[in-house]
């Protein structure tokens, strides 16, 4: 992860929020964010607190090669959203 996502990161949601939401010590974060690295297992969930504006791919790329990886399906930028029915097709 480099300097630009962990500016977008603390931009998006506090240290101290995240330590909170997950049940650890704002030290423990601050660390990850002084290394650069989050734990696989806190991805996710960090991700989905910025509201998916930072996503898997931008924090750990190793583990997620693809911009889409580990985003909500409604949420892809390849995916098309399902079109209604129109009045021909019902």
């Amino acid at each position: 992860m480099d300097d630009k996502i962990c500016s977008r990161l603390r931009n998006s949601v506090s240290q101290r929020a995240i330590a909170k939401a997950l049940g650890i010590s704002p030290q423990a974060v601050n660390q990850w964010f002084s290394k650069s690295l989050i734990p696989p297992r806190y991805v996710l969930p960090i991700c989905e607190m910025t509201g998916w504006k930072v996503v898997p791919h931008d924090v750990r790329p190793e583990l997620y090669p693809s911009q889409d990886d580990g985003v909500p399906t409604h949420l892809r930028t390849g995916v098309e959203k399902p079109r209604e029915k129109g009045a021909d097709e019902r």
